[in-house]
């Protein structure tokens, strides 16, 4: 007897009425899909555009038959699917949605005149929870169809490539909604700059063509805000971690393709690392936002907007995106050290990657706790945290020396040129006005961006590890050594390979698309232009101006380079390959002279 409609296999033949439960079945799934794509069409109607008194009714009409709906696949599941003994241990929250439903009848029958005002309050808070059920069903079929996508042929790199652009689009309808741009019944944006913010959103970028401030809604910021999130991990991150919260298990080849994605070397456990990859994320979100209301009540005095902002940047910061509810980004904040350091914190916690983060965890554990003084972090850790730490180091003496400090003093200037060092390779936040910094440390930051964070967090560039492995190779040729050699390790040949292709193929991409930038845009400094295509391709979202300025075909341009840098100019060109051509034969070895 089947315990679960979910479970139903319709060629089964343990069932003595196979061909009613087939109907059943079928009758089920039409019947949720329904009450799913009506949901959805309520929200967008609902809260995506204003709603003309006459359309009041069609819209209360809509929420009833989703009542109905829900009510007769509630009922339906406990009595055809469920054994009706136990209907609590399968429908838990489907029958105190319905008792909730079924108390609120009585009330307003009754007509309690004390209890009107309350019913009035909570009827829209039960439509909302009915809403928010059928999306979350809907999630979760999606979910278990998206990970159906691991058993295709397509390699990690194409599945990768093709849920980014998945997700730019469905952001882009959603941008597009007139609520999400202080609209009525049409958006106050154009197709392309929606399509801008949702590319930049989704790549954790921070360019944007528009002033989020000023030109979005809370909704429009909150759409921004999930697309950040969800741009940070890898749509497929997340669809790996639903199929294993839904616990039915995963196959070899989905472990697989998340452990390709997560970039970790050593074996380590995909379903472990995805789960320190949430719980980080939620502890220092949620750390950080705290953190930052007392620093932004300072500034708007209203406690709600600045919970709201709290949130927004705290999300920004840890997934190194740069977007900001200020029309300023921090410059107001820049002499706040409660803002600016927990910014940097969670900037710099975001971007060193969440293998490193997990074996640091690991480290402090059983270095303090289980007192094992023998136990060390991996080379790949080490050289993470040494390039990052050097590299803030010598940006903020760059920014010290090249900023125009005439208004500032004192600790003032250490937390600026400090976060703007930080901030540089990944996240895209500015402390100080970007035009009043010398050339030559706006050419050093350029560098900087390009380098960007570790691989396996939240940062863009071709990562400090590459820039190490490609140091170190290079100290070797010149000392006449055959092998690199990193900390009593030798590094192998694919590795060394494979960071001098990552690096050439991103001079060659920013080379490109900054030629036919200036192409497109021959009015704008080619200084400028270079600027901001370095920036769009490390993810950055460091701007001198340009962007806003933009055509439509520049527009488009930077939009492109966005999504190479976040998804990186590798995976692109691997994802164009079907399979890779690997030859069983060796030809004589040539000889090329090159110096």
């Amino acid at each position: 007897m089947l315990n679960r409609l979910d479970d139903y296999n319709p060629l089964s033949q343990n069932s003595i009425n196979a061909l009613d439960r087939t109907r059943g079945y079928y009758i089920y799934r039409v019947l949720l899909g329904l009450a799913c794509l009506l949901s959805v069409f309520s929200i967008i109607l609902q809260y995506g555009f204003v709603i003309p008194p006459a359309m009041t009714s069609s819209l209360i009409g809509l929420n009833i038959l989703t009542v109905i709906l829900f009510f007769s696949l509630t009922i339906f599941r406990i009595v055809k699917t469920y054994k009706i003994e136990s209907p609590f241990r399968h429908a838990a929250l489907e029958i105190i949605l319905i008792a909730f439903l079924i108390m609120e009848l009585i009330v307003v029958k009754l007509a309690f005149p004390e209890s009107k005002q309350v019913i009035h309050h909570l009827i829209p808070v039960y439509l909302i929870s009915l809403q928010v059920y059928f999306m979350f069903a809907l999630g979760k079929r999606m979910f278990k169809a998206g990970k159906q996508l691991y058993l295709l042929s397509f390699s990690p790199a194409a599945t990768v490539a093709i849920s980014f652009i998945v997700l730019i689009m469905v952001g882009t309808l959603a941008l597009l909604l007139p609520q999400s741009t202080h609209g009525t019944l049409t958006p106050n944006i154009s197709l392309i700059d929606a399509l801008f913010t949702s590319t930049s959103a989704v790549c954790v970028t921070g360019l944007t063509t528009v002033n989020t401030a000023y030109d979005f809604s809370r909704l429009g910021q909150g759409i921004i805000l999930f697309l950040i999130q969800l741009g940070a991990f890898g749509i497929m991150i997340f669809v790996g971690l639903f199929a294993f919260s839904f616990g039915s298990g995963s196959s070899l080849r989905s472990r697989l393709v998340l452990q390709d994605i997560l970039v970790r070397e050593g074996g380590q456990h995909v379903a472990s690392l995805m789960r320190v990859m949430l719980i980080t994320t939620l502890i220092l979100e949620g750390a950080g936002a705290v953190l930052l209301i007392p620093g932004f009540y300072e500034v708007s005095g209203v406690l709600g907007e600045s919970c709201f902002d709290s949130i927004f940047h705290s999300v920004s910061a840890f997934c190194n995106a740069g977007f900001s509810t200020f029309p300023t980004s921090l410059e107001l904040f820049s002499n706040s050290p409660l803002v600016i350091i927990t910014i940097s914190i969670l900037i710099v916690c975001g971007g060193i990657g969440f293998g490193v983060v997990y074996e640091i965890g690991q480290w402090i554990r059983k270095r303090f706790i289980q007192k094992k003084l023998a136990v060390r972090l991996s080379l790949h850790a080490i050289i993470v945290i040494q390039t990052s730490a050097l590299l803030i180091v010598v940006g903020m003496a760059a920014v010290l020396i090249g900023g125009d400090w005439s208004m500032r003093s004192g600790l003032d200037v250490f937390l600026s040129s400090l976060f703007q060092s930080i901030t540089t390779r990944t996240a895209g936040f500015n402390s100080i006005p970007l035009l009043s910094i010398a050339p030559w440390c706006l050419i050093m930051m350029m560098i900087w961006m390009l380098i960007g964070g570790a691989p396996g967090g939240t940062a863009g560039g071709i990562k400090v590890s590459t820039v190490a492995l490609l140091f170190h190779t290079a100290r070797s040729l010149l000392k006449g050594r055959k092998q690199v050699e990193i900390r009593h390790r030798t590094i192998t040949q694919d590795a060394i390979m494979m960071a001098f292709v990552i690096c050439g193929l991103a001079i060659s991409y920013i080379a490109v698309a900054t030629i036919v930038l200036v192409w497109a845009e021959p009015d704008k400094l080619i200084f400028r232009l270079l600027f901001e295509v370095i920036s769009a391709f490390g993810t950055v979202g460091l701007s001198l101006g340009v962007t806003p300025e933009l055509s439509s075909i520049g527009k488009i341009i930077i939009i492109i380079t966005m999504y190479v840098g976040r998804v990186g100019p590798l995976t692109v060109f691997l994802g164009m390959m079907r399979t890779r051509d690997e030859a069983n034969y060796e030809y004589p070895t040539g000889s090329i002279i090159i110096s």
